[in-house]
């Protein structure tokens, strides 16, 4: 076994602590990934039923996954024996489309401010002020997709394109052709094959979200792995309905969305009464600087506070992408901020949000294991962060 939680009605943690340490020990040297299992919990049972615990696993090496990023393993119904057999399978069912999102990758360009504002610019929208925000960010996002694809769909192709190119180069050197004029061409590629590395490891460390190296050095094939793994322990694989273990989209999404909202239903009854509880209250002076019109530089501080690369909502954008673009943006982010204060209200669809389920436990099998979070965009996330400073 692995963890305490791995058995039940056995001996104490303890009498097996150095037995699971080398056995952890062992699977870290050796390169496995104990990938997730799907069914139950326990793979092997005493026949009384006193007691039972996991000792059955398929491992994996990160070569493996990079073949079939899909495994997982299958524990079986229990019959004659006291073990449940595993079945290791790569399927992967699809879900839903992939999600666009913005790249910190993409400052790195030299003119992309000047083509974000040529299109900002370019968008001529009705409506009121924090709809026209919210359309020109769609329409932005759009024109992004189609430039990110053009700039940087194609990297590893240009790497290894590059690549090619100086070892021909190198082969002409070798036999004391290559001229000036071919080793001046050999020493742009390197400076454009840094480049190109350059942004790559920027897209895997985004993408890897191992926020403790993210200053550190290139290690590409460490990212790689990094995201393999996040997406194989993060990914809603399926989920057990009435004792069943299904896998079908389609029905794993309706039974989601009617436990959520059985369980986020208002109620008449809240069941919380205040009685005579006195709360402190804010001066008249404090009160009146709560409801003052919003600056520009309250507004300003209050991106720069937030975290740069975090994950964005339906609209793509991080705030480093706001940060980079403030002076593109602010005019349009200012009246936006002015309507919502006017009017205590997001028209619809200028709040709109992506909820992810979050495994509890590892391996979740119910819909129970998991947790919502909400995912809001960025015009929801800037007014939310000034109004939360302001009370804080």
């Amino acid at each position: 076994m692995r963890r305490e939680d791995e058995r039940k009605g056995l001996r104490g943690y303890s009498s097996q602590k150095k037995e699971i340490e080398d056995f952890n020990h062992f699977i870290e040297n050796n390169g496995l990934l104990d990938i997730p299992a799907m069914g139950k919990k326990y793979t092997w049972f005493k026949t009384n039923g006193t007691a039972k615990s996991k000792l059955d696993r398929c491992m994996v090496s990160d070569e493996w996954l990079q073949i079939w990023p899909a495994s997982k393993q299958y524990v079986q119904p229990r019959t004659v024996s006291d073990h449940c057999a595993l079945v290791l399978k790569a399927w992967e069912k699809d879900w839903d489309p992939k999600l666009f999102r913005s790249f910190d990758v993409w400052l790195m360009e030299p003119d992309f401010k000047l083509m974000v504002k040529s299109k900002w610019d370019s968008y001529h929208v009705q409506g009121d002020s924090m709809s026209i925000l919210k359309d020109k960010m769609k329409l932005l996002k759009a024109d992004l997709k189609v430039w990110n694809r053009n700039t940087f769909g194609y990297l590893e192709t240009s790497k290894k394109r590059i690549v090619s190119t100086i070892e021909e180069l190198d082969a002409k050197d070798e036999n004391d052709a290559l001229d000036g004029i071919g080793n001046l061409r050999r020493m742009e590629l390197f400076s454009q094959l840094g480049l190109v590395d350059k942004k790559l490891d920027s897209i895997y460390r985004q993408k890897a979200r191992v926020n403790w190296s993210k200053y550190g050095d290139t290690n590409s094939k460490f990212f790689h792995s990094a995201i393999r793994w996040r997406r194989l322990k993060n990914e809603v694989k399926g989920v057990e309905i009435d004792s069943q273990w299904c896998e079908e989209p389609e029905v794993v999404r309706r039974e989601a969305k009617l436990l959520f909202e059985n369980r986020f239903k208002a109620t008449k009854d809240y069941g919380v009464t205040l009685g005579s509880v006195e709360f402190k209250s804010l001066s008249m002076e404090v009160s009146r600087k709560m409801i003052t019109d919003f600056t520009e530089e309250e507004v300003r501080d209050a991106v720069w506070q937030c975290g740069g690369s975090k994950s964005p909502g339906p609209d793509i954008f991080n705030f480093n992408f706001i940060k980079k673009c403030w002076d593109v943006l602010k005019t349009d982010l200012m009246e936006a901020a002015k309507f919502f204060q006017a009017t205590g209200s997001f028209p619809k669809g200028c709040n709109a949000s992506f909820i992810a389920l979050v495994p509890k436990v590892r391996d979740p099998s119910s819909l129970e294991h998991f947790r919502p979070i909400s995912l809001v965009g960025a015009i929801y996330k800037v007014i939310t962060k000034v109004l939360s400073i302001r009370m804080k």
